[in-house]
């Protein structure tokens, strides 16, 4: 007997035995993101958030982090290939354009309708339309941060008598202000206009829409002209101090500002510290709607993923809504179902989640989102609106030859990346102001 032989009937004697056999390779899947990149985020990625899966699955998770320049690049050259290595692509919502006009994704329409089919989450409508391009589902929504408006709890007393908070309109805000600065002789409204503020993502992201229905085509209209107006009457009740405020938790903690708006992750401190002291609220409406901005990441399958069934499991695991929770536990980014917000523990994050959830969702909610397709320009874009501001709050120049002027600029911006106008505008590519 040759020794090929004699190892297989020693197999066959073992296996009668009940030797164990040997397992079966463990199954893995890649999974790419821009997100959760810093060197403590995929840590905690890859021995909280995914391990949770690991061990209820028994699929290993390769989490590859990159940047957004070598992810667009290796999911292009695999769709150029034929044959690819991700399983599952997770970024923000701003690269799937880029994706899908190179036909690098599949259409994952009908992922979507088997998650919500489990009844147990309902994803936020607008976030799943910001991922259909050209009739293409590209993602699955999966993580969101946005902007609120943080108050405390004594201002709610000099809120216009017969009014809801949480249905607050510009006029609302306006006459807030009015009223704690007539109560309490100091103008306590504040914005994050300092050097590191936000402050240019209020103007293109929330009131430019609300008054004209678009961040850039209706830059210089008769609705921006009475847009800037109010603001003008805004900014005297509004804390001076607000040029130097960069994070908006700190003026509510020591109580110079009582109503802010500023970046969810920003507010959250102030809300961990005092989590009773501060209600959350919707940010305002105005004639157009209550718009807001949304940053939203997206869970997408390229065209030639691996293992698209153990993929789709991951996108399951990944949306439940007790894992929504975790994730905004472990890095504050906010969950893309409704019943998340339900899930959270009572603290500060909770107060937050709920009112993310409740702006999100308001009736007359339209959606901004941030521009796209202006590349190496793209510093350009916010740094135009607060140099607007500036120019007609500050400075007090004519509202009418301020937009003119910086409108030539805008739209030349646009014109020369033949970039797309940003949501909620109309789509036209490249974008032109009226």
């Amino acid at each position: 007997m040759n020794a090929r032989s004699i190892a297989l009937s020693l197999a066959l004697v073992l296996t009668a035995l009940g030797a164990p056999a040997a397992s079966a390779p463990v199954q893995e899947i890649t999974f790419s993101s821009t997100q959760l990149n810093p060197v403590q985020e995929q840590e905690w990625a890859r021995n909280t958030l995914l391990k949770g899966f690991e061990d209820e699955a028994g699929i290993r998770v390769r989490f590859v982090p990159d940047t957004a320049g070598p992810f667009i690049d290796r999911l292009l050259a695999e769709a150029r290939a034929g044959r690819g290595t991700v399983d599952v692509a997770g970024t923000l919502h701003g690269d799937f354009p880029l994706l899908a006009a190179e036909n690098a994704l599949r259409d994952v329409a009908a992922v979507l309708r088997n998650l919500e089919a489990r009844r147990d989450r309902t994803f936020i409508a607008d976030l799943v339309r910001a991922g259909n391009i050209n009739n293409v589902q590209t993602f699955v929504p999966w993580m969101q941060a946005t902007y609120l408006i943080a108050a405390n709890r004594q201002a709610l007393a000099h809120f216009p008598r017969g009014r809801n908070p949480q249905a607050m309109t510009y006029d609302d805000l306006l006459q807030w202000g009015e009223n704690i600065r007539q109560a309490t002789g100091q103008r306590r409204l504040g914005f994050p206009a300092g050097p590191s503020g936000l402050y240019g993502r209020f103007l293109h992201g929330y009131i430019y829409p609300s008054f004209t229905g678009a961040q850039v085509k209706r830059f210089k209209t008769a609705d921006a002209v009475t847009m800037w107006t109010y603001l003008k009457q805004l900014w005297t009740v509004t804390n001076p101090a607000s040029f130097r405020y960069d994070f908006m938790n700190e003026p509510l903690l020591t109580g110079e500002v009582w109503v802010a708006w500023d970046h969810v992750v920003r507010l959250l401190p102030a809300l961990r510290e005092r989590p009773n002291d501060f209600v959350i609220l919707p940010s305002p409406a105005g004639p157009r709607g209550r718009s807001f901005l949304t940053v939203i990441a997206g869970l997408g399958l390229p065209r030639n993923s691996p293992n698209p069934e153990a993929a789709e499991r991951l996108i399951e695991y990944l949306t439940r809504p007790r894992t929504q929770v975790t994730t905004l536990q472990g890095v504050a980014f906010f969950p893309t179902v409704r019943e998340a917000s339900g899930a959270v523990p009572t603290g500060g994050l909770r107060v937050m989640a709920e009112g993310v959830a409740a702006q999100a969702t308001a009736p007359d909610a339209r959606t901004a989102l941030l521009p796209i397709g202006l590349g190496a320009r793209s510093g350009e874009f916010v740094p135009l609106y607060v140099d607007t501001f500036r120019e007609i709050a500050v400075q007090g120049r004519p509202v009418a030859d301020v937009l003119a002027t910086q409108g030539r600029k805008l739209e030349d911006l646009y014109r020369a990346m033949n970039a797309v106008c940003p949501p909620p505008d109309p789509q036209e590519r490249p974008c032109r102001l009226e």
